[in-house]
Order: structure tokens, then C-alpha cells, then sequence
């Protein structure tokens, strides 16, 4: 289940009171850092994201988990036996649907999501859950759907400052003139993912916005 946390800080990195972490994976659009907190993903970044996410937004590299075996001895010694952390596992999770994805077996993610930010902001990458693969939507019928359509300005602030790219879809969302604009890693890699996503997907009606349940879970933080 996807979870979207609010804080009033997003420096507020630790409130569910595990560490980050992160691991790097290759990708057709380049390397990928996926940090997770031992509970959920919190983040996706592209190498060349825009803007550069803090060093508290990342945490520390991943480091496997080692087991001190009960007999005293060493790791080095004891052997291979390692018991992997949560962390480990929900990142190696979440790399082997990101890798399903780019081969094209996997439409939607499983691996549970974890993003803080403004009530305004929450409700924004709520709507991009519920843009279907294959499909898009403008700025303004995000904003329509939210119940004001002039607000299309806010909308894509707030899309462009989605911290977990391609899990929570913020690349389906393009101008009201179709044109691919404002991705945090530059429109040429927004293209590709609509490219790969369009490739194969026969056309179809649009689905409009909260049509589908819902598989986001809101948890208010205080402020």
C-alpha cells in the first residue's frame, strides 16, 4: 500500500525513526538512487535531478547487514551467512520492480511509498497515482480535479517536486498542449519514459482521475 506522510519540514527525514539509506541501480534512462527508511521508499532520484536533493534527503549508502554468529567468531570467518536489514530488502525490492518495469513486464508498483510533504502537495502526487500507465494528463486536469483548474502553476511545482520519480508518475503529466515540459531530470528523459510506457499500450478512452480505488493512504503528521 502506498502511504503519503505531511510533514512541515521536509528536512523532517527521521520521524518514523529509521535511518535512511540508499542504492544506485543502472537504468535505460541512467543511474537511479532509491532511499528507503526500513518502512518504505521515501525517494527516486535521477542522477541529474533538478533540484539536487540534501544529503538528509539520501541518508547513507546501503551497507549489508551482518549477523555476528553465536559462537563468537568473525563474519569473515563464519562465512556467507548474512541476514539482510529491512532496509536491504525493501531496496532490493523495490530494484527488481523498477527493473521489471524498463523490461516491460510490470505496470504497477507494489513496493510501499512513503512521501512527506504539504497537504496541497500530498493531494497533487495522490492524483499522479491515478494517471494510468500508458496514459496522460495536463497540469489542468490535475488542477480540475483538485477543483480549481487555474491553479495549473501550483500543480506543476508540486509535481516537479515529487521525490520518488517513476513509482509515483509525475512524467505522465504534460502541458495542455501535449508539449513535455518541466521534468526534474530534463524533458529528454521524461520523453523516453512516456515513450516506453506509450510503446506497445493500444489506445484507449482516458480514465479520468480517481476513477480507480485508490491505493494511497494518508497519515497526517503534526506540524
Amino acid at each position: 500500500m502506498t502511504s503519503i506522510e505531511s510533514s512541515s519540514a521536509e528536512e523532517d527525514t527521521n520521524a518514523s525513526g529509521a535511518e535512511r539509506r540508499y542504492l544506485d541501480i543502472d537504468s535505460p534512462v541512467g543511474v537511479l538512487r532509491i532511499v528507503a527508511n526500513g518502512e518504505a521508499i521515501v525517494g527516486l532520484y535521477h542522477e541529474d535531478h533538478s533540484p539536487v536533493p540534501a544529503q538528509s534527503l539520501l541518508g547513507r549508502p546501503l551497507e549489508p547487514s551482518v549477523v555476528m554468529p553465536a559462537d563468537g567468531r568473525n563474519q569473515a570467518e563464519a562465512g556467507p551467512d548474512v541476514s539482510p536489514s529491512a532496509t536491504e530488502v525493501l531496496l532490493q525490492r523495490a530494484a527488481g520492480e523498477i527493473g521489471q518495469y524498463f523490461a516491460g513486464s510490470r505496470r504497477h508498483f507494489d513496493v510501499p511509498v512513503d512521501l512527506r510533504g504539504t497537504e496541497f502537495q500530498r493531494m497533487v502526487w495522490t492524483a499522479l497515482t491515478g494517471i494510468p500507465y500508458g496514459q496522460r494528463r495536463s497540469y489542468r486536469d490535475i488542477a480540475a480535479h483538485l477543483g480549481n483548474a487555474g491553479m495549473g502553476r501550483a500543480v506543476g511545482a508540486a509535481v516537479r517536486a515529487n521525490p520518488v520519480s517513476i513509482i509515483v508518475p509525475g512524467h505522465r503529466v504534460v502541458s495542455s498542449t501535449g508539449a513535455v515540459v518541466g521534468y526534474a531530470a530534463g524533458n529528454a528523459t521524461k520523453t523516453e519514459l512516456l515513450d516506453r510506457e506509450s510503446d506497445g499500450v493500444p489506445d484507449a478512452d482516458p480514465v479520468p482521475l480517481g476513477s480507480k480505488k485508490s491505493v494511497v493512504r494518508h497519515i497526517d503528521a503534526p506540524d
